[in-house]
């Protein structure tokens, strides 16, 4: 006789907990498709609370996650709201748990092993209510210590390149016009590549200048693009970008530039900028000194946590730099998701179509309706050429 353990899930004399598998594809929402009893398949870097809440408010038997729970970058409390619930947690079984399993295929989880028909299939690491909260407490304590690091490195940086950071000393004026324009920022770090993709529409829509952060302008042009300026060492400039970019902006530190006969041998002239950072900070920092009105960041830290992962001596400038850019600089991804979006243009039609039919009962009635109908027809056809572009 099968008898119900905690969570909901249906389980033999054999120990542990068991259920239908069921797999939460990679992008999708964490509960898509799950039901109450269910092994949760997922794949989350550090569980979240709301998406480890929705586990909790399905009910289902436990969750087996592909990912780290708890990475240590800072304080996850999704996997304490699942021990909290007690709902078993394993973490990090990898990707080969979902090409073994299948949606709907009886599993039985124990001990940090997941097993089919007796079978094992999978295993990682259970996390228990103690390991939860060691782990929660590990990072909280980490996630203090970097914070207070940003803090003592921000304000160091703050103190020694005040007048570049507040009165755009040492930062050059490009001959590049950026003043009232938009200018998206490419650095070849987290998902550039992908956030420049989402950007197309809005690329093509506001024709914005396209900068690229030393490595980032060859992303820029390997999505189509020419890159507008190019920030960064000369040795970090490849030769496609040296050949298509329309300026160029060598840092130094020292005010001395490497390996010159590189840009003798593409016969470049260059903009120096004397400055200490990295590659994207200054990009952004050019940009708001020479007046962009709005500056997409492609590369961006996803989170804080990746954020404040950086290196500890590089976090404090990008904190200095992003804080007097805050109110022109956005993230690609928030851009991109307000751009994607297309309009219906059904109801559009049907507002046309029926303006037209009002029209043209009104035009019968009159005697001057023949003289106008040659106008209106011109008209109209303009108005379906303008919602044909608002579909393009």
């Amino acid at each position: 006789m099968s008898i119900f353990k905690r969570g909901g899930g249906r389980s033999s004399d054999a120990p542990g907990v068991s259920g239908p598998a069921r797999i939460a594809r990679g992008g999708a929402e964490v509960t898509a498709g799950i039901r109450a009893g269910d092994v949760a398949i997922i794949d989350r870097t550090d569980l979240d609370a709301d998406d480890a809440a929705e586990l909790v408010k399905l009910k289902v038997a436990a969750v087996v996650n592909v990912a780290s729970s708890t990475t240590g970058k800072f304080p996850s409390v999704g996997p304490e709201l699942l021990s909290e619930a007690g709902i078993p947690l394993v973490d990090q079984v990898g990707d080969g748990v979902v090409t073994r399993l299948r949606s709907g295929d009886l599993v039985r989880v124990h001990e940090g092993k997941i097993f089919r028909d007796g079978v094992l299939v999978a295993s990682g690491i259970a996390r228990d209510g103690a390991q939860v909260k060691a782990d929660y407490s590990e990072a909280s304590s980490d996630f203090t210590t970097r914070l207070d690091t940003l803090a003592v490195n921000a304000s160091e940086h703050l103190r020694r390149e005040h007048a570049m950071l507040l009165d755009g000393v040492r930062v050059p004026r490009l001959s590049t016009r950026l003043k009232g324009r938009a200018v998206v920022v490419v650095s070849d770090s987290f998902d550039a590549a992908a956030d420049l993709k989402a950007l197309k529409r809005f690329v093509l829509d506001r024709d914005p200048v396209m900068v690229g952060a030393g490595k980032g302008a060859d992303l820029i042009l390997k999505a189509g693009y020419q890159p507008d300026v190019v920030v960064g060492s000369v040795e970090g400039f490849s030769s496609p970008v040296l050949d298509s970019a329309r300026e160029l902006v060598v840092t130094t530190a020292s005010g001395q530039i490497q390996t010159p006969e590189r840009l003798e041998k593409h016969q470049k002239d260059v903009v120096r900028f004397v400055a200490d950072g990295e590659d994207a900070d200054l990009a952004i920092l050019l940009a708001d000194a020479n007046g962009a009105s709005v500056i997409v960041h492609a590369g961006a830290a996803p989170t804080l946590g990746d954020f404040l992962g950086q290196s500890p001596g590089l976090v404090g400038p990008a904190f200095v730099v992003r804080l007097r850019s805050a109110a022109k600089l956005v993230d690609a991804k928030v851009v991109g998701h307000l751009t994607t979006g297309r309009m219906s243009v059904w109801p559009i039609l049907l507002l046309v179509l029926c303006a037209a039919v009002a029209m043209g009962v009104a035009l019968s009635l009159t005697s001057t309706g023949g003289d106008v109908t040659g106008w209106v027809t011109d008209q109209f056809s303009d108005l379906l050429s303008w919602i044909e572009g608002l579909r393009s």
